[in-house]
């Protein structure tokens, strides 16, 4: 029979406790001091391993920081058409949010400047666009009204047989605005048309010289030369830079 360490009482063989005094017995105490170091070694191998995969995040945290960042540059360079780079910086922005959030820090500032880059090309590229579009409606507005002036100016003077310079300037801007020059067919860019040189006629046949434009608002003026014809009335027979060789 076994006996209290303590008090001498007679306990049970299985008793872990004395029920007289309390105490614990020594093989209670050798029971509980080997849960304790099991406790303590998984608590140790749960710490490693947390901080194993706080590592692991906070690595893949800063390498979406950086590709968010990677992508936000190239949508800046690339900012008329930034929509793909744009998304892929968003991508890796949300993973690295993600990810900082398992490893408990703050999101990459690397991350957050390039979101900030791809959102602000995104922004400038969709304000350039609608730019360029009401450029382009304004311009088309611009020549359509000019077509319909000069339209109607040589409507008024359709039955004359006399090609003189205010008539062959309207026929020849006229030509231009519908069929472009020298290939160029963006004729709502086309910029400063004047018409100052003078029209010499020859056997139903006529030249204009001198007839300046530009295509753009940024190339430099060329001098066209337009050629005319006489059929039931006066009409461009081509534009270009060389002579139309009257005889």
């Amino acid at each position: 029979m076994l006996t209290c360490e303590r008090c001498g009482a007679g306990l049970p063989p299985d008793s872990e406790q004395c029920a007289y005094c309390g105490t614990i017995s020594q093989a209670a105490r050798a029971a509980l001091a080997g849960e304790r170091a099991r406790q303590e070694q998984f608590l140790r191998q749960a710490t490693a391993q947390q901080a194993v995969l706080r590592q692991r995040a906070l690595s893949d945290a800063e390498q979406a920081g950086g590709r968010a960042l990677l992508w936000g540059i190239v949508s800046f360079v690339l900012m008329c058409i930034p929509i793909i780079p744009s998304l892929l910086s968003f991508m890796a922005y949300k993973r690295s949010q993600v990810a900082a959030r398992a490893a408990g820090i703050a999101v990459p500032t690397r991350g957050k400047v390039g979101l900030g880059i791809a959102l602000g090309s995104g922004l400038a590229s969709l304000a350039f666009w609608v730019w360029v579009m009401i450029s382009v409606r304004a311009d088309d507005a611009r020549v359509d009204a000019r077509k319909a002036a000069l339209t109607q100016q040589i409507a008024e003077r359709a039955s004359s047989a006399t090609l003189d310079q205010p008539l062959s300037c309207a026929l020849a801007e006229l030509y231009i605005l519908n069929n472009g020059f020298a290939g160029d067919t963006s004729v709502g860019s086309f910029r400063n048309l004047e018409c100052v040189g003078a029209v010499r006629v020859l056997n139903g046949r006529a030249e204009l010289g001198d007839f300046k434009l530009a295509t753009s608002s940024t190339s430099a003026t060329v001098t066209a030369t337009i050629c005319f014809k006489h059929g039931e009335r006066w009409f461009v027979e081509r534009a270009g830079v060389v002579s139309c060789e009257l005889k």
